[in-house]
C-alpha cells in the first residue's frame, strides 16, 4: 500500500516538474526577422489551427501570444501586403478562438470598416454576428448582444444571399427573434400583473409588429387583445383578437380569443376621463415648436 502511494506521489511530482519545464521552455516565441510576409502569416495561421501539435490535454496546444505577435509583425513590416490585411482578420479569429467574443466583435467590425469590399467581408460579417451570438444571455437580461447579433446576421443574409452560411445565419436570426419576443412578453406580463394594461400592450405590440415570425407571435396577439380589453379599448381588442382567430383558427389561443370577443361584444370604448383629456392636451402643447 505504501509503495503504491509513493509511486503515485512520484508520478504527480514528475508531472508537475514536466509541466513547469514545459511552460518555461515553450512560452511565447520570438518572431524571426528573416521571414517574409507570407511566411509570418502562414506560421501564425498554422499555430492558430493547431497544426503544430502541442499538449491540448494540459494546455490547449496553442500559443496565442505568439500568434498575436506574428500577425502584428506582418502588419508592421508589410503594411501594404495583402497578408497584412488578412492578419487583421485572423487577429479577430484568434480572439474568437480564445473565447474573447466581445474583443473579436470589435476586430471584425474594424476590419469591415477598413475593408468593406474585401473578398473576406462576407466571412467577417458572419463571424461578427456569431461573436455577438456567443455573448447572448438569458431573455430577462438587457438584450444588447441579441440585437447586435440579429442586426449583423440579417445584414449578412441581405448582402450575401448566395453564401453557404445563409441557412445557418437564418437559424440564428430566428433564435434571436424568439429570444427578443420572449423578453417583451415577460416584461408585458410583469405590467399586466400590476394592472398597467397600457404598458403591457406596448410590449406585446412590439412582438406583433417587429417579430411576426417568432414563436411568440400567436401568444403576443392574444395577450395584446386581452390587454386592450382590460383597458376598455374594445375596438383595438377586437382587431387583435379577430386577427388571431383568422390567422390561427385551430390553435390553442383561438378559443380564448373567441371567449374574450364574446365578452366584449357590443361594448364600445368609453370617452376619456377629464384627467386623460388634460394629459393629451399637455402632450399636444409640448409637441408644438416654441417660437424664438
Amino acid at each position: 500500500m505504501n509503495r503504491v502511494i509513493a509511486e503515485n506521489k512520484l508520478f504527480v511530482f514528475l508531472l508537475l516538474a514536466f509541466s513547469t519545464l514545459f511552460v518555461v521552455s515553450c512560452g511565447s516565441k520570438k518572431v524571426p526577422k528573416d521571414m517574409n510576409d507570407e511566411q509570418l502569416y502562414g506560421a501564425a495561421v498554422e499555430e492558430l489551427e493547431g497544426k503544430n501539435g502541442g499538449f491540448p490535454w494540459i494546455f490547449g496546444g496553442k500559443d496565442y501570444e505568439t500568434i498575436f505577435k506574428l500577425f502584428k509583425e506582418v502588419q508592421l513590416r508589410y503594411t501594404y501586403s495583402p497578408y497584412a490585411t488578412l492578419a487583421e482578420l485572423r487577429t479577430a479569429d484568434t480572439y474568437f478562438d480564445k473565447g474573447e467574443y466581445e474583443t473579436a466583435a470589435i476586430e471584425y467590425e474594424e476590419f469591415l470598416k477598413r475593408h468593406p469590399g474585401h473578398k473576406e467581408a462576407a466571412y467577417a460579417t458572419y463571424r461578427l454576428g456569431l461573436s455577438f451570438y456567443k455573448e447572448i444571455r438569458s431573455p430577462d437580461r438587457y438584450p444588447t448582444f441579441t440585437r447586435e447579433s440579429l442586426k449583423w446576421f440579417t445584414h449578412f443574409v441581405d448582402e450575401y444571399p448566395g453564401s453557404p452560411l445563409v441557412p445557418n445565419a437564418e437559424q440564428r436570426i430566428q433564435k434571436c427573434q424568439d429570444r427578443l419576443a420572449k423578453r417583451e412578453i415577460l416584461i408585458g406580463n410583469f405590467y399586466n400583473k400590476r394592472r398597467n394594461y397600457k404598458a403591457a400592450a406596448n410590449r406585446y405590440i412590439v412582438v406583433v409588429s417587429e417579430y411576426p415570425s417568432s414563436n411568440k407571435y400567436e401568444e403576443a396577439l392574444y395577450l395584446l387583445g386581452r390587454a386592450y380589453a382590460k383597458s376598455e379599448q374594445y375596438e383595438l381588442a377586437r382587431d387583435a383578437l379577430n386577427r388571431l382567430v383568422r390567422e390561427y383558427p385551430e390553435q390553442k389561443y383561438a378559443g380564448k380569443a373567441t371567449s374574450i370577443l364574446n365578452d366584449i361584444e357590443g361594448k364600445s370604448t368609453p370617452p376619456p376621463e377629464e384627467e386623460q383629456i388634460e394629459e393629451i392636451q399637455d402632450e399636444v402643447i409640448e409637441e408644438v415648436p416654441q417660437q424664438g
